[in-house]
């Protein structure tokens, strides 16, 4: 997603996204990367995995049309190697790691994949030229065709992994709800693929509804204009709670705590809560899982056959 806010220098990421992909061939040395301050820092993220942290930067990767690209999939390249340590300075943040080879960052991923306690976190925030969080404006969020290509280009493997996991979670008559459906292309992708579930998305843009009941006439999603802050009261009990946007130029980090703890108790005892999207997610997943007594299933997910991980967050509603 491109925040019409910030601006990105091109030139640098370009140069990063080349100089990641030379291997290193050695592991075991300290080194260090240095990010300045700015925009760029919030590109840098971390990797538990066994008790352990790695610290590694998202940078551009080539598209199947072989085109640089931001995407929300991470690979075992990005990796640096195991944390040792942060510094805050003049320059920027520095970060000392351990050196790594491709066989060792694959295999981390490889674990990652396999462990729930896994989790990549981004602790830092993209921020706008005040040093605030930088969240897209309202008159984005127009219903068009241009957006709605923008925001679909970077959801393939959302939908696939979505698709898969809740062919074997739901049952006929099963509601799936995406109280932030924007252009309406994921839950009615949903609604294609599990034809015996109920499928329903709300945005508060009126214009994104009207696109998406324009474009998805056929569609059994039931549309309909309402902001997430409202769900809560509008009474509505869904068994599969769809949020794909709690994430970075969407809303600020305590804007998206604030509506998870809300929308939360939207979902069936028992139900599933299912957390991703374009940008990095904001909400500290672990500490309202706790709060809210939410089961932690899982944080990270990859399709099968690729190297890679994104964020996902599963979590499920106590069943009494």
């Amino acid at each position: 997603m491109k925040n019409p806010q910030v601006e990105v220098n091109h030139a640098r990421e370009l140069a990063l996204a080349q100089g990641m992909a030379r291997p290193i061939t050695q592991s075991g040395a300290v080194s260090r990367y240095l990010e300045p301050a700015g925009n760029g820092l919030h590109h840098v993220f971390f990797l538990r995995v066994g008790g352990r942290d790695w610290v590694g930067r998202k940078v551009l990767q080539r598209d199947e049309h072989n085109q640089w690209h931001l995407s929300s999939v991470l690979k075992p390249s990005m990796l640096f190697g195991l944390h040792v340590e942060s510094q805050w300075g003049n320059e920027g943040v520095s970060i000392y790691f351990q050196t790594a080879t491709p066989a060792d960052k694959v295999a981390a991923f490889d674990a990652a994949r396999m462990r729930p306690d896994s989790e990549v976190r981004f602790p830092f925030t993209q921020t706008d030229d005040s040093g605030q969080e930088a969240v897209c404006p309202v008159d984005y969020w127009q219903g068009s065709e241009s957006l709605a290509t923008q925001l679909n280009a970077d959801e393939v493997h959302f939908r696939e992994h979505c698709v898969e996991l809740l062919k074997a979670l739901s049952k006929p008559g099963t509601l799936i709800y995406d109280p932030a459906c924007s252009t309406g292309a994921f839950i009615a992708h949903l609604a294609r693929e599990l034809p015996d579930c109920r499928c329903a998305g709300s945005d508060r843009s009126a214009s994104m509804i009207e696109y998406a009941k324009s474009c998805h006439a056929s569609s059994s999603v039931e549309f309909c204009v309402m902001d997430a802050c409202e769900v809560v009261d509008s009474g509505i009990q869904c068994d599969v709670l769809i949020l794909r946007f709690l994430n970075a130029e969407v809303v600020t980090r305590r804007d998206a705590e604030a509506a998870f703890s809300s929308l939360a108790q939207c979902v069936k005892p028992g139900g599933t809560i299912l957390v991703f999207g374009h940008t990095p997610v904001l909400i500290p997943a672990s500490y309202l899982a706790q709060t809210l007594k939410l089961r932690w299933v899982s944080s990270v997910a990859a399709r099968p056959g690729h190297a890679e991980l994104f964020q996902f967050y599963r979590l499920m509603t106590p069943t009494s």
